[in-house]
């Protein structure tokens, strides 16, 4: 195909919004991803994912007179974001968050900017290009997109590396009916360029990189913190005090301790929202919550979620002074919530913990909630 944009004037459009890493791929199929989405589905779906095979391998499906696919990474742990995730708060109240939800949410940053991208190349070409984004939540696969056009590799923690960001990056994508010539990469195993560590695996809270660059998605506390409903049993001790997202595979990962920091402003962190008020949370209505919050990469759940890990937060920071704040969810209209406090009140324990949790026993009616209002009591028991 004769060439429309060359790569060197696409890096430079791409810089003047402040990317340095961008590349292009064709809109070919990725037929070698069959058996691996085969796989993930036969290991349990998130709910996140489009369900269909054949969206996910073949761009020109998503957008038919696709021809070519602009890549980007955009870095997003700037130096002072590596200081506020060792910074945290004293004192049992307050929670923390994943590094990619310090600043702006990354869907709007990268569609502003991808956006600006595909103005400044109509204006170089002289005519209209149609477009289409690819932001995480397009049936595409947007490690691949950017493996296969040479920003990277996929570690066997299963996160795209940047080699000059590692895996502290977004990626975007833009898929065009323009003519640019991909640019180059190497071929590279899933965890090729990680050699023969496996810290990520092993450092992993429930062993959710089940192999190199395999995960069972449903068991990644990233997922389980937004995941709907009841948080299963066997994850909440695991949670902590996350209230969104989970950094373990990356921040343990030896590529990521030498690693360019992003110079982004929209990603700079607020110290507010890396270690959340836990309390503050409990007792936000909903606007508040969106004031504060909704801008963010985590507001999308809704206060509800947020509220309902931060019950769990509360439990296992073991505050017997938060009761006051969690008690009151024992009766709040949502079940999640009320299971969630049940459990939480318990891991606490204590004579106005029993109280609570028998009064609250008395009135429920949903059978879940009753149970954990009982596996609350007798852990209340076990606490003397």
């Amino acid at each position: 195909m004769s060439a429309e944009l060359d790569i060197e004037t696409l890096r430079e459009l791409a810089k003047r919004e402040g990317v340095l890493e961008v590349a292009v791929t064709d809109a070919a199929p990725f037929p070698e991803l069959i058996p691996w989405l085969e796989a993930y589905e036969a290991r349990g779906r998130t709910g996140f994912e489009v369900g269909e095979v054949a969206l996910r391998i073949n761009p020109r499906f998503w957008m038919h007179e696709a021809r070519s696919i602009i890549v980007i990474a955009l870095p997003y742990l700037t130096e002072q974001g590596a200081h506020t995730a060792r910074s945290h708060p004293r004192g049992r109240r307050h929670g923390r968050t994943s590094h990619y939800t310090y600043g702006v949410d990354y869907h709007r940053v990268l569609a502003e900017k991808l956006r600006a991208i595909h103005r400044s190349m109509e204006a170089v070409v002289g005519h209209e290009i149609a477009m289409k984004l690819s932001i995480d939540t397009s049936p595409l696969v947007d490690r691949r997109l950017a493996e296969r056009a040479g920003l990277g590799w996929i570690g066997k923690n299963a996160m795209f590396y940047s080699h000059r960001y590692g895996s502290y990056v977004f990626l975007g994508a833009m898929l065009v009916n323009l003519a640019i010539p991909p640019t180059a990469h190497q071929e590279a195993a899933v965890g090729a360029l990680c050699g023969t560590c496996t810290r990520c695996l092993t450092a992993c809270p429930t062993g959710a990189i089940v192999a190199p660059g395999v995960i069972d998605a449903t068991r990644c506390l990233s997922y389980v913190t937004q995941m709907k409903g009841i948080i299963p049993v066997e994850f909440r001790d695991k949670l902590g005090r996350r209230v969104w997202g989970c950094d373990v595979c990356q921040s343990t990962c030896p590529i990521n301790q030498n690693v360019e920091h992003s110079k982004e402003d929209a990603f700079g962190p607020s110290h507010e929202l890396a270690y959340p008020d836990l309390i503050e949370l409990l007792q936000m209505s909903n606007r508040q919550f969106m004031r504060k919050y909704g801008h963010t990469a985590m507001a999308w759940r809704g206060l509800r979620t947020l509220q309902r890990n931060a019950l769990i937060a509360l439990g296992n920071a073991g505050d017997a002074a938060a009761l006051a704040w969690m008690i009151p969810f024992l009766h709040n209209a949502r079940v999640e919530l009320r299971a969630s406090a049940a459990w939480a009140i318990g891991k606490i324990g204590g004579k106005e913990a029993k109280e609570a949790l028998l009064h609250a026993l008395d009135e429920e009616q949903d059978a879940q909630v009753m149970e954990e209002l009982r596996n609350g009591l007798e852990a209340c028991h076990e606490r003397g």
